[in-house]
């Protein structure tokens, strides 16, 4: 029985929650907020919720449904035609009226019903995908997409031949603006790098344009979030180049708000980046960003207020002199410049260099873009537009 006091159709949400990918993070902060006013419903695809998401659900266990199992009963994978039709029956009494598939474009566990519209929500997994009889069987059920990014968009249509006619939403990653933020103080010029460190994040850009800015700016610093297999080569690098004093690795971090609020520049040299969450959380923090223009990162920057998008232009084989593992990753990106699908290049070291070191010589300019940055994020990236945006998308597509 649908609940009258909730607006819109109700939508059930094919999700796996038993990792704590960006995916998952974000459709637990959407989940949390949407559902009070909204008739959302989660269909899991494993039964496994994993620990630290698990509060967002306790209140809601009427409207999580474990897809594998007919009430309570586990029904075999070996016999789906038996699933099939358990499945079918969770959707009618469940009284599902469109099916959102979270960033998933094969193996799904579930039957999608023809009378039960179909939106694809796409959070980064086109990127990794070619096409394929099965993908293009899913695209051809699909009523409505759902994008993280207009870059995103532009790689369902150019790498899997998506019609631009059928009907899509850019709702970018939303956030919660922070009570505390980047001061700014001249006694220190702190530079952060936040994500894994792995190859296709490429920490070692950071690392480099570090080298080259201490030549002018010798109290600039690095700071490094994150773990990943490069650790040890990366650190051997830094010890190669004598900058042990100037880069910090501080691991993963319970509190990254402290972190961001600690920085004065943050500094993203990842070659792929459907959106780019740790971007929006420097920001969100008061903290000017340096992206580039590659995939959904420029997005988030407007050029010169708060941070600065710069050209890839250096080949990714260069970062081979440090190892293999350093060019490790997807070779096919989104290039807004030139709206096509392009072989991926990287950040040059000099470029980033040029812009920390005007930053680092005025705080007043770092303050200012650092406030454009929170006023930008709380006008644009807040959550009750990121909620309200699938809501209404759902309902469009629901309701024709």
């Amino acid at each position: 029985m649908t609940d009258s006091t909730l607006q819109g159709p109700r939508a059930g949400h094919l999700i796996s929650l038993k990792n704590l990918g960006g995916a998952e993070r974000t459709f637990t902060n959407f989940f949390r907020m949407a559902v009070k006013e909204r008739d959302h419903h989660v269909l899991l695809q494993t039964p496994v919720i994993h620990s630290m998401l698990q509060p967002a659900y306790a209140d809601y266990v009427d409207r999580v449904h474990n897809i594998k199992c007919y009430r309570g009963i586990k029904v075999p994978r070996q016999i789906r035609w038996l699933r099939d039709i358990c499945q079918a029956r969770l959707l009618e009494e469940e009284e599902i009226q469109a099916i959102v598939v979270w960033n998933k474009f094969r193996h799904h566990p579930l039957h999608f019903p023809e009378h039960i519209s179909l939106i694809h929500y796409e959070h980064g997994a086109a990127w990794f995908v070619e096409p394929s009889p099965e993908i293009h069987e899913y695209l051809s059920k699909v009523d409505g997409i759902i994008c993280n990014s207009y870059a995103a968009s532009r790689m369902l249509q150019l790498s899997l031949g998506i019609s631009e006619s059928l009907p899509y939403k850019v709702v970018r990653n939303s956030i919660v603006l922070p009570e505390t933020s980047a001061e700014h103080g001249g006694e220190h010029f702190r530079i952060g790098f936040a994500g894994r460190l792995t190859g296709l994040k490429a920490p070692i850009i950071a690392i480099e344009a570090l080298r080259e800015l201490k030549g002018s700016v010798p109290h600039a610093e690095l700071w490094i979030a994150g773990e990943g297999g490069l650790e040890e080569a990366l650190k051997a690098q830094v010890k190669h180049w004598g900058l042990e004093e100037s880069v910090r690795f501080c691991g993963l971090l319970d509190d990254m708000s402290e972190f961001y609020a600690s920085l004065d520049a943050f500094v993203c040299p990842s070659w792929r980046e459907p959106f780019g969450n740790v971007v929006q959380e420097a920001l969100a923090h008061g903290v000017p960003a340096i992206v580039g223009n590659v995939d959904g990162l420029p997005e988030q920057i407007t050029q010169g207020i708060n941070g600065e998008v710069l050209s890839p232009r250096r080949s990714r084989e260069e970062l081979a002199v440090y190892g293999k593992d350093f060019t490790q990753g997807p070779d096919r990106v989104y290039s807004p410049e030139k709206d096509a699908i392009v072989i991926a290049k990287v950040l040059d070291p000099v470029d980033i260099a040029s812009v920390l070191e005007r930053w680092a010589a005025s705080p007043q300019q770092r303050r200012r873009m650092g406030e454009s940055a929170r006023e930008i994020i709380a006008r644009d990236f807040c959550q009750q537009n990121y909620c309200r945006g699938i809501g209404d998308f759902i309902e469009h597509i629901v309701m024709g």
